[in-house]
């Protein structure tokens, strides 16, 4: 299976928008967001092709399997426990992709282009994301996952990888 990452670019606009309403379909589960009067989730389009336009420190990044999207992430820059360091903000797969390692892929990918240390982040009740995560940081070649207890926002439970 040929797994491709790169950064969304303007072309990819409908793409990543559309992908971020799964997204946030998948969100609403936990932050009980309704969709509005058009049937639609409320994102920030402007906000996203910020993103793409590189206005923000916010990077979105698109994968394929084969040719074909399979999902998205975005890294940001965040500060957790004193220390400033990039966040796994957001990861999606599209269903169809799921379960065939395409994210452990993409999160080592994405870890090993960037520094020494990550925070990730998960909704307190989303515990197939948690189960997710757990898993992976077992079969990922990193030093140490430290939780950070208490979390420092509320309502998520929370990492730090130091890589190996």
């Amino acid at each position: 299976m040929k797994i491709t990452i790169r950064k969304a670019e303007i072309a990819d606009s409908a793409a990543l928008s559309m992908l971020w309403q799964f997204y946030q379909y998948h969100q609403s589960a936990f932050d009980l967001e309704d969709v509005g009067s058009d049937g639609r989730f409320d994102i920030d389009e402007e906000y996203l092709a910020s993103i793409i336009r590189g206005e923000e420190e916010c990077v979105a990044y698109l994968f394929f399997v084969a040719g074909q999207v399979a999902g998205f992430a975005t890294v940001e820059p965040t500060e957790i426990m004193g220390k400033e360091m990039p966040e796994l903000a957001d990861i999606f797969v599209l269903p169809k992709y799921r379960k065939q390692g395409i994210a452990k892929f993409v999160v080592q990918h994405l870890m090993q282009a960037e520094t020494n240390q990550w925070h990730v982040a998960v909704y307190f009740n989303d515990s197939l994301a948690l189960k997710f995560w757990s898993d992976l940081f077992t079969k990922l070649n990193v030093a140490l996952v430290d939780k950070v207890e208490p979390p420092e926002t509320e309502g998520f439970h929370e990492f730090v990888i130091t890589n190996a």
